[in-house]
């Protein structure tokens, strides 16, 4: 089977969406499913490029086209590249401001079918429009209404095969616009990397020196980790008193790790301190690569997600800590989905709220060593078992093939 994904940028580490992507088209390459990936509104790049990238091993064939082209000229240059691949499957991962700046898609319904119109689509939105949720402001309703509008006209125009989504909130929207979407879980964009040593290389240096002139012993310590963006409704003080009467009995420190781009201003770190009144320590790691952060995650004991629980299952950070081994407490449920139904909690043991907290002997303990599960594979074989049962592929393309010749590596030859 050839898939051709389309998202909106691929420059790693600085879109989530075009990483997820790469990844999984990744992984399909390596099951033997030749792969390429367009990035159509590329935000990195200042003229058309095609790239080959590595994902975990794997070259992937790109195409990058930038902001500042016109819409018709980035279909003269993609659809050509896209007509010599020859997909079976043309597979959109949709995030409405990775494709306009307002989150307004206009012309990318016309601009799609264009670039690959033989192939079946499949759809999977990561984000859909503004105003969902409770007591959602005056102008997002607005603006959610014409996104909505231009969403329901872009599945007019792709008529997609496969509709699907990760958050169970979604999918109780698209149903009410008469779509039938499948839940198709998220994986993280961080891979697991085994070995090494993150306490002793990166976060011990970083804690405050004991009396004796020496970072405290690790286990003398409880390292509850928030990585990536820090939602700003999220309170730190909330998941501090959740724990400590917990670690009173253990005689552990708590330790707040701060890993990634986490859009905080230093200051605000050190008002963080004032606020706890020295109840715990604040480390502030930054941005790593991902092999980096992963060994890093392996050192802690608890995952801190800013997210709201309902919307925790859109949350990459969350996935990054959960696939790491890691329990998870979210102490954020004050965003609800407008209407009647209410999502269910994540059925997934390790994810804890407030509630669970006074009720349990103790905190909770990360899972040793390395996982038992890939969240990526396990993705990669309910995506392509969607698109086998939207529509049965040959023998042909269900038999793994080899890796296509080079695609051309000139842009003039496209025009």
């Amino acid at each position: 089977m050839r898939l051709a994904f389309f998202c909106s940028s691929l420059e790693s580490g600085k879109d989530g969406v075009g990483d997820y992507t790469r990844r999984l088209a990744g992984e399909l390459v390596r099951r033997g499913h030749p792969a390429v990936i367009v990035a159509a509104n590329d935000r990195h790049v200042s003229q058309a490029a095609i790239e080959h990238q590595e994902s975990e091993g794997c070259t992937i064939a790109t195409l990058r086209l930038p902001v500042g082209m016109s819409w018709s000229g980035r279909a003269n240059t993609a659809a050509p590249w896209i007509k010599s691949f020859k997909p079976d499957w043309a597979s959109l991962q949709f995030v409405p401001y990775g494709f306009h700046s307002k989150g307004l898609c206009f012309g990318l319904g016309r601009w799609l079918p264009a670039v690959s119109p033989a192939a079946p689509w499949q759809v999977m939105f990561h984000e859909l429009w503004l105003g969902l949720g409770q007591g959602a402001p005056l102008k997002d309703w607005l603006v959610g209404g014409l996104q909505r509008r231009l969403i329901r006209g872009l599945l007019r125009q792709l008529r997609p095969r496969v509709i699907q989504t990760q958050a169970d909130a979604h999918q109780i929207v698209l149903a009410r616009e008469h779509l039938s979407a499948a839940i198709l879980p998220l994986f993280s964009n961080i891979p697991f990397v085994a070995g090494g040593d993150a306490w002793d290389n990166s976060l011990a240096p970083l804690l405050p020196e004991a009396a004796g002139g020496r970072p405290p012993a690790r286990e003398t310590l409880y390292l509850a980790g928030v990585l990536g963006a820090v939602h700003p409704e999220w309170q730190a003080s909330r998941a501090v008193a959740a724990l400590l009467p917990g670690l009173e009995s253990t005689g552990k420190r708590l330790v707040l790790v701060f890993l990634g781009r986490n859009n905080v201003p230093p200051r605000t770190f050190q008002e963080l301190r004032t606020e706890l009144h020295g109840a715990a320590d604040v480390v502030v790691v930054g941005e790593k690569v991902p092999s980096e952060l992963s060994q890093l995650l392996q050192a802690l004991d608890l995952g801190l997600a800013t997210s709201p629980i309902q919307a925790i299952q859109k949350s990459g950070s969350a996935a990054a800590m959960l696939e790491h081994g890691l329990p998870l407490l979210v102490v954020r449920d004050d965003w609800r989905l407008r209407g009647p139904e209410t999502p269910p909690h994540p059925a997934n043991p390790r994810i804890f709220t407030l509630a669970d907290f006074p009720v349990r002997p103790a905190l909770p303990a990360r899972i040793p060593g390395f996982p038992d599960f890939s969240a990526l594979e396990g993705v990669a074989s309910q995506f392509l078992a969607s698109l086998v049962s939207a529509a049965p592929p040959s023998a042909a393309q269900l038999a793994p093939e080899p890796e296509p010749a080079p695609l051309a590596n000139q842009l003039s030859s496209m025009k």
